[in-house]
């Protein structure tokens, strides 16, 4: 392979419109979610007690945010993380750079970024569990699509049979969690949020990590083999596997959703087994696939918000935990746990609506979003 000094990452003409948009929508998706379940109240509440609000407005928001966001947000996010890295081995390959060496670079300083992130500002980070999922999705770029697609059927499929991560806190135990946490994210004393934080993450978040990453992988593994099929490239010529997959899976996915959020709101066993891993895939495919098929060139380029925000998801996705570490935390506004789910996804709207514009007027002026300068940057060299 030859010096990499020639070597620059993708200009604005050469970027996929309607990639960027799906990216872009799934920013928001993220955000909400985040908000209703790690920033406005303890993580640890919203996983033993879920959709546990007061009020039909917030009950109802609650309700909807699970059914139609939540996972599946997280879900296009991880499998547009893997479409990213073939993208990159693409480009790199076809330029005689070596794809692995620049992507394990490239993935290592997401890790130190993500690890930052997590310690420091907000411990919900998925930057550090990408890096290492994207690591682990390294040895197999080189095969074919349809083989990608059954090893990442079988990584998403190991947590069903092999139990992964640590037992979350339980009776008394969790508590008390829910109370220091509570306590310490309402302080206004910084030290005493990061202390916690630090706790938390280990105890917590960690196991919760490890629980996730074969899905996580598996879905960046898909990410790869629906790039190398060319049904991303040119959905044109698969409109009718897309409307296959938008129909068939919208329809599974909508009951298996229900079935899924039904069970966790009552308490009592799902009806569909496996419900609650297969809803939020097979529903993000119905949404990625309709959003393919209607996103005609003349559409994608009435969306320029939606773009830019997708080009700049890295800085956004920053910028938000920051935003809502204000918010919420003792040391700004001290909404944590004060406010319910119809309200805070409000702040989120808002929120979303704001990064939209800042994101379009950025993008004017500058070719990159600050931390996606500073990542291709330590990247590229």
């Amino acid at each position: 392979m030859k010096a990499e000094s020639g070597w620059q990452p993708v200009t604005s003409t050469e970027r996929y419109r309607s990639i960027d948009i799906i990216r872009g929508l799934a920013l928001f998706g993220v955000l909400v979610v985040n908000i209703l379940t790690m920033f406005r109240i303890p993580l640890l509440e919203h996983i033993l007690m879920p959709h546990n609000n007061s009020g039909q407005a917030n009950q109802l928001v609650s309700l909807l945010v699970a059914g139609f966001l939540e996972f599946k947000a997280l879900t296009i996010f991880s499998f547009l993380f893997g479409v990213g890295v073939a993208i990159q081995a693409e480009r790199a390959t076809a330029s005689n750079v070596s794809a692995r060496g620049f992507l394990g670079r490239r993935l290592a300083w997401l890790f130190i970024l993500g690890a930052a992130h997590m310690f420091l500002i907000w411990n919900g980070d998925i930057l550090a569990l990408y890096a290492v999922c994207g690591l682990l999705l390294l040895p197999f770029l080189g095969l074919p699509w349809p083989v990608l697609l059954v090893i990442g059927a079988v990584v998403i499929a190991v947590p069903e049979v092999i139990p992964l991560g640590l037992p979350l806190p339980s009776g008394e135990q969790a508590s008390a969690h829910i109370a220091q946490a509570r306590q310490a994210y309402g302080s206004a004393e910084p030290i005493t949020i990061l202390a916690f934080r630090w706790h938390e993450s280990w105890s917590l978040i960690l196991p919760l990590l490890v629980g996730i990453l074969p899905r996580t992988t598996g879905l960046m593994i898909w990410g790869v083999a629906a790039w190398r099929s060319g049904i991303l490239r040119e959905p044109d010529r698969h409109r009718s596997h897309l409307t296959t997959a938008f129909a068939g899976a919208g329809v599974v996915g909508a009951l298996a959703t229900a079935d899924a959020v039904w069970a966790r709101s009552s308490g009592g066993a799902p009806w569909i087994p496996g419900s609650g891993l297969a809803a939020p895939i097979l529903l993000a495919l119905a949404y990625v696939s309709g959003l393919l098929l209607w996103l005609t060139p003349r559409r994608a380029s009435a969306l320029p918000g939606l773009t830019a925000a997708g080009r700049m998801a890295l800085t956004n996705y920053l910028l938000q935990s920051i935003a809502l570490g204000f918010i919420f935390y003792g040391y700004g506004l001290g909404l944590f746990g004060r406010i319910g789910a119809a309200a805070a996804a409000g702040i989120g709207i808002v929120l979303y609506a704001a990064q939209l514009h800042l994101s379009l007027w950025w993008l004017r002026h500058f070719r990159f979003g600050p931390f996606e300068w500073l990542w291709r940057s330590l990247a590229y060299g």
